[in-house]
């Protein structure tokens, strides 16, 4: 036991009261990832998966110091290829895999996230219709008054105390996710679901909790970690949520970062190393279950209630599931043995070939077939949705972002196809989510402004000045977008005009430079289409939100659909990435960043090795 979890325990309070422990465990941003397995690289991968928790979730639910909850923070359900075959082979009557693996692990209560709707209502209610716990979510129904989750729900347990007396507690556990749900989804939500704000509802529902016999409140919150101000609509909620009295614990997700998180920035209401907000016990454990968020409570019994004295938040890491034995990690693979197998068969199938090495090893740092290839089956398609109409008279342009790109995931987390076939799990590498493709109306102020949005993944960088940190680890990859068939430069010498959470902080500054469309300046009132997914024209990931006015088409098909049938079509792929962009020159400056110690053979100008770095990265060097 650490030093700090010895102090929990040994901690006294003034009064000599009865005093108890709570734990509350959560998994958010599973993605499907039951398994430890990366079924874009089609191989196994120890370091993520639902398994490599199981054992340690029964070993800190065996301490008879607590009573101990499991709960799940949402975005369980979509993600990989075992979720999207599943969606669409059913599984004869039995249990949604996810579902089975939840109940085997005996999850308490769950909440829902946005990705929860990417197959549709109908099929989320079926999923759902399985679970052996409650599923809540106070800012979310239907509107034709199906039930698809409660609301809250109040959990009845009991907690040992020191003094020797069981005493019984209520548990109130409310679920939230962002409100944009549904412009994310229109397809499938619009005029079904009806969202409210986060803060709001949790204003109106906290107070019902607490007169229906709440003792302790713990909000599973689908939003990260943004602003410290409520915003109505917000979609990273959970500061200001953090600040609403009767919370007495908030679980975040949604962002996929780590929360405690030394690194993160501190202000007067978030302690990253702590883990609280607003002084309460928060934490956020990444994604694909690569960990698992703690929080310890130490509970005193004070005139006949319980009150919430010292607490700890924390992170773990899960332990590598073996292949073999008799634990609970086993008893998941065998629930999931039979839909793994299955997918395995399907994704292996080839719709293409290549004569050129695939990879997204550099995929922030420089040009990028396979985002190359993305935004061609985009502009292919788009053309031939609009032929005929105003708007294929406008340029077209094709905007795409990167999704296997290292980061928190790690060092196997990059697309890698050599020459030769490519496969259906190829295709999901290049696009892993269930979304569509629309055609936007943006203007050349819009587009730097999407641009400049897109530059805050970058640290600024002193002119002069060697081996300075080159990405901003609290930015995704996701989130830095290339807008294809324009040419410009990035200076990052200069300030970013928006933080990493899309929020503007400089609108002098200016990052863009030397943006061109078929060599000519592009102005400020000059019009374009502009082809991209969905999430982001609704303004996921802290984009601006297009108007409903400005959406010129969408999609029946997902994008990734989309992607496989212009793979189909194309003999073989025999290109170079497209040089869209690049960075400004900056005299005798270097920067660093991570790769995988397998981009070393394919670096590209301007980059050069430097050695090992930690987590089974290794480091390189780009000169201006």
């Amino acid at each position: 036991m650490n030093t700090e979890l010895v102090a929990f325990h040994q901690s006294k309070d003034r009064n000599v009261i009865p005093t108890g422990h709570l734990r509350i465990l959560e998994t958010t941003d599973l993605h499907m990832q039951i398994l430890d397995y990366d079924y874009f690289a089609d191989h196994p991968d120890r370091s993520t998966g639902l398994v490599n928790l199981a054992d340690t979730i029964a070993e800190l639910r065996s301490d008879s110091n607590f009573t101990t909850l499991l709960l799940d923070n949402g975005d369980f359900l979509q993600g990989n290829p075992l979720a999207d075959y599943v969606a669409s082979h059913g599984q004869d009557g039995q249990p949604h895999p996810m579902i089975a693996a939840m109940n085997l692990l005996g999850y308490d209560a769950i909440g829902l996230g946005n990705h929860e709707f990417d197959y549709g209502v109908d099929f989320l209610l079926q999923t759902l219709s399985d679970a052996q716990f409650p599923v809540t979510c106070a800012n979310f129904r239907l509107t034709d008054g199906r039930a698809l989750s409660r609301p809250y729900a109040i959990l009845d347990r009991r907690i040992e105390c020191d003094d020797g007396i069981t005493r019984p507690i209520k548990i109130g556990v409310i679920g939230f996710l962002p409100p944009q749900v549904s412009e994310w989804n229109p397809e499938k939500l619009d005029g079904v679901v009806q969202v409210d704000d986060i803060v709001s509802t949790a204003l109106t529902n906290i107070p019902n909790l607490k007169a229906e016999g709440a003792d302790i409140i713990v909000a599973l919150c689908h939003s990260g970690i943004g602003g410290q101000d409520h915003v109505n609509g917000m979609e990273n909620a959970a500061i200001p949520l953090a600040s609403i009295d009767n919370i007495d614990v908030v679980l975040a997700g949604h962002t996929h970062e780590l929360f405690p998180d030394p690194m993160r920035d501190s202000s007067e209401v978030v302690d990253p190393v702590l883990g609280t907000l607003h002084g309460k016990p928060t934490v956020m454990p990444g994604f694909y279950g690569n960990q698992l968020g703690i929080v310890d409570l130490k509970l005193r019994w004070d005139h006949g209630k319980w009150q919430v004295g010292c607490h700890q938040s924390r992170l773990v890491a899960g332990k590598s599931a073996q292949p073999a034995g008799s634990t609970l990690s086993q008893k998941l693979r065998k629930e999931v043995g039979a839909a793994h197998s299955a997918t395995l068969s399907h994704i292996r199938k080839p719709i293409a070939s290549t004569r050129k090495r695939i990879h997204s090893y550099f995929t922030t740092v420089g040009p990028d077939l396979s985002q190359r290839i993305l935004a061609r089956a985009q502009r292919e398609f788009i053309e031939t949705a609009l032929m005929g109409t105003p708007a294929a008279s406008y340029p077209l342009l094709t905007a795409t972002a990167p999704y296997l790109f290292g980061g928190r995931a790690g060092p196997g987390h990059y697309i890698d196809i050599p020459a030769g076939p490519i496969a259906l799990r190829d295709a999901a590498a290049m696009f892993p989510f269930a979304d569509n493709l629309c055609a936007v109306r943006r203007t050349g102020a819009q587009i730097r402004a999407w641009l400049e949005r897109s530059a805050a993944h970058y640290h600024q960088v002193t002119i002069g000045e060697h081996e300075q940190p080159l990405i901003n680890l609290q930015s995704p990859g996701y989130n830095c977008d290339v807008i294809h068939g324009l040419s410009y430069e990035i200076d990052l010498s200069q300030p970013a005009m928006f933080s990493t959470n899309g929020v503007l902080q400089d609108s002098n500054a200016q990052r863009i430079r030397n943006l061109t469309y078929q060599a000519q300046p592009v102005t400020d009132d000059a019009m374009f289409i502009v082809a991209a997914n969905r999430y982001r024209i609704n303004g996921g990931g802290g984009f601006a939100r297009c108007c409903d006015a400005d959406i010129l088409y969408a999609s029946q098909d997902s994008l990734r659909e989309i992607l496989i049938g212009s793979l189909r079509k194309q003999p073989c792929i025999d290109d170079l990435p497209d040089r869209t962009w690049r960075f400004r020159n900056l005299p005798k400056t270097s920067a660093t960043f991570l790769s995988a110690p397998a981009a070393r053979d394919l670096m590209p100008e301007q980059v050069s090795y430097i050695g090992p770095a930690e987590n089974g990265f290794d480091r390189y060097r780009f000169a201006f």
